[in-house]
């Protein structure tokens, strides 16, 4: 072989294992950003769920605390049950506030534990530092609410679940559920990154599988067929197989998010979830109203979008303690028949739902965010600027949207978008 082409393949050899070694260096230096994704803005609950959450502060007696919201059971329910959530990477506890309503009209009084970092919580978020902080947020409820732990249920989703299963394997409570789970941070990153010695790599492991064992208490895992981020075989079976006694692996429908909650996906999901409680964990759960949702999409499909809204409206005048008319039931609809580029039915949709809601700001935002996607500028406009004029300041993001929609600030607002629908 001529020695100019040894030189050449050398060379080349010699860039390449640069390269890989700069990629793992690279990766090293950003897991922390990468595991603990933080693009979520702060949003604020819309008022028609009134869930009177209240922000908290515990933690050791440093300077440094972190915080919770603390959101009440429904004021006509007077139940002792507790839910602790945990949220997934990309979210924030501002985020959830649906999600928060429909453990409420179960019966939970809620405390939605945020991570350092996030909003305006200090520090920097790493596995070891959030575990240490979901062990506080249990002690707060244990040590200073004085709830029995055999009335507190750990709830986490995605990343969130990692979280509640080292709680939990490290507590009392009286039932652990985990929603689309990976069974370990290293098997993630391995199938993320498959050609990285990620064994080597990771500092955030989140060894799932080696602590949901440990759970001294009834396991719930919730995982989705069509989950191609974290495969239901791998993750969510693999931990069912691991937990103890009692224990359901609940199969659901539906790509990795918060959308599997949706009624139009999953009709069933909190509903199964109080009755897998109930039956094995000694709650005495609400089984809450079925949501319009399915109703009004079924009526979409059959007979169009004037007549399901026709429909809506006769319903909820005659039967209005027959199905959960809650303004999430149609937003969450809506942001699916977007995902389909159903545009006009979604906009039909969301202007039902600023009619029956007119005095909320998020229903005039999620109508705006609509037309943003189906290209009607001055229809977006109008939403946002009414949506502003139900609540001005932080937390409705129709102000940054219509600057961007303006062209007085850069990005696109449908950037924002998600920090509405999928909740």
């Amino acid at each position: 072989m001529n020695s100019w082409l040894k030189r050449i393949l050398w060379g080349a050899l010699v860039l390449v294992v640069l390269a890989y070694a700069g990629i793992c260096v690279w990766l090293r230096t950003n897991e922390s950003r990468i595991a603990f994704s933080r693009w979520m803005p702060y949003v604020t609950p819309s008022p028609t769920l009134a869930l009177n959450e209240t922000r908290v502060e515990f933690g050791d007696d440093g300077p440094t605390k972190c915080f919770a919201w603390i959101l009440p059971a429904s004021p006509e329910d007077s139940s002792d049950a507790w839910l602790i959530f945990f949220h997934g990477a990309g979210d924030n506890v501002s985020i959830h506030a649906n999600a928060y309503d429909d453990f409420r009209a179960m019966g939970f009084n809620v405390m939605a534990a945020e991570y350092p970092g996030y909003l305006d919580s200090p520090g920097v978020p790493s596995e070891a530092i959030v575990e240490r902080e979901a062990k506080a947020a249990y002690d707060y409820l244990v040590h200073v609410k004085h709830v029995p732990a055999k009335k507190i249920a750990i709830y986490g989703a995605s990343l969130g679940a990692a979280f509640a299963i080292d709680l939990a394997s490290r507590v009392d409570a009286g039932a652990l559920i985990v929603v689309s789970a990976f069974s370990s941070g290293v098997e993630a990153g391995q199938r993320m990154f498959p050609i990285l010695p990620m064994k080597l790599l990771l500092q955030n492991r989140f060894e799932s599988d080696e602590k949901i064992g440990h759970a001294r208490m009834p396991v719930l895992v919730i995982h989705s067929v069509d989950d191609t981020r974290f495969p239901l075989a791998e993750n969510g079976q693999r931990l069912f197989e691991l937990a103890p006694s009692p224990k359901q692996l609940l199969q659901i429908h539906g790509e990795h998010g918060a959308t599997q909650s949706h009624a139009t996906v999953n009709p069933n999901f909190f509903a199964d979830i109080a009755a897998f409680l109930n039956a094995h964990a000694g709650f005495a759960l609400h089984r809450a109203l079925p949501s319009i949702a399915p109703v009004i999409a079924a009526a979409i499909d059959r007979d169009g979008k004037e007549a399901a809204a026709t429909q809506y409206r006769r319903l909820s005048e005659e039967r209005p303690s027959r199905y959960n008319f809650r303004e999430a039931e149609l937003d969450r609809l809506a942001s699916e028949l977007l995902e389909k580029r159903r545009m006009a039915e979604a906009i039909a949709i969301l202007r039902l739902n600023t009619e029956h809601f007119p005095q909320s700001y998020a229903a005039f935002e999620s109508l705006g965010d609509a037309y943003v996607a189906a290209g009607k500028k001055i229809e977006a406009e109008e939403s946002y600027k009414r949506s502003l004029a139900l609540l001005a300041g932080a937390g409705n993001n129709s102000a940054e949207k219509l600057a961007r929609l303006e062209g007085s600030a850069k990005g696109d607002p449908l950037d924002l978008a998600r920090s509405r629908f999928g909740t």
